[in-house]
């Protein structure tokens, strides 16, 4: 390894925002959730979130889940989704506000997949994660108009196959697609798949649509382990943030895909002594309509 590394983009380039995406290659899949638009496509709208079709029951206001096991499936909930009970599940449904599961110094274990979260229009001002905050399972989640997506703040955590479109209405909002926050000591936690859209926030707000920092106490990182692996990244200061002096541990980054061009900065700021395996990532372009590459413009090889 070869300590910390930092790659400066000359100058930004910001690709127009193309963000209704009708597939993920030939031949494409239902509108919604149900499918993982398995590689070499990357999720979009089109395998994330409620599928099309669903009925959905509407709950008005905000929906607080007490119960130890409980499903929530095929609900359009108005407000926000407080979960104070373990193994919830959340599928087939929309959530207008964020979702979070800590009460009372506890974090309670939830899955959430075939699932969209996001207010009806505009851009929420809620800044601390759409979906969180640890011991939770996300997959084929469609979230939008939010400035932060998901919140890692805790161990056993899964985010896969999701697709992520951030918003910004406060330069001070500090966006971020993926945000480790108060992941001290944290375990078990992978980072697989998924599209993450940062290309709309131009105010200023935006850090990175991945973010693992860990430079400073306050943070809250110190010791996590995370893995970040086949990921289509594009926008932010920097797109792929993993950097920090002190301890924690990316023991696999590999096959991430940065759209060429897309970042303010640079495409990765790293700290390359902390991470074990690198390999297979590159700045490409991609077409936004199918969900797939077209060309690899360069191998990025700062921690090979």
């Amino acid at each position: 390894m070869v300590g910390r590394a930092r790659r400066w983009a000359s100058a930004a380039v910001l690709v127009s925002v193309a963000v209704g995406a009708v597939g993920c290659g030939p031949p494409p899949p239902p509108q919604g959730g149900g499918t993982n638009c398995p590689l070499p496509a990357y999720p979009t709208a089109a395998c994330t979130g409620v599928p099309s079709g669903t009925a959905l029951t509407t709950h008005d206001g905000d929906l607080v889940v007490s119960t130890a096991g409980q499903v929530i499936d095929g609900r359009r909930v108005t407000g926000s989704v407080d979960i104070r009970a373990h193994d919830v599940v959340i599928r087939n449904s929309e959530i207008r506000g964020r979702i979070i599961n800590d009460f009372g110094g506890n974090r309670y274990r939830f899955t959430i997949e075939d699932s969209t979260v996001g207010p009806a229009s505009g851009c929420s001002s809620w800044g601390n994660g759409a979906v969180g905050v640890s011991d939770y399972t996300a997959r084929r989640v469609r979230i939008a108009g939010f400035p932060d997506g998901f919140r890692v703040a805790g161990s056993n955590i899964l985010i896969e196959h999701s697709f992520v479109t951030l918003c910004s209405a406060n330069p001070a909002d500090h966006s971020d697609g993926i945000q480790a926050y108060g992941a001290a000591n944290g375990t078990n936690i992978v980072i697989r798949h998924n599209t993450i859209d940062q290309r709309a926030v131009t105010n200023g707000a935006a850090t990175s649509p991945i973010f693992i920092p860990n430079d400073g106490e306050r943070q809250g990182n110190q010791n996590l382990s995370v893995n970040v692996t086949d990921n289509l990244l594009a926008g932010g200061g920097y797109t792929l943030r993993i950097f920090g002096d002190l301890p924690f541990s990316a023991p696999t980054v590999t096959g991430n895909k940065i759209v060429d061009g897309s970042w303010e900065y640079g495409p990765v700021d790293l700290a390359c002594e902390r991470i074990g395996t690198w390999s297979g990532n590159a700045t490409v372009t991609y077409d936004w309509s199918l969900g797939t590459i077209t060309r690899q413009v360069r191998a990025l090889n700062d921690c090979a």
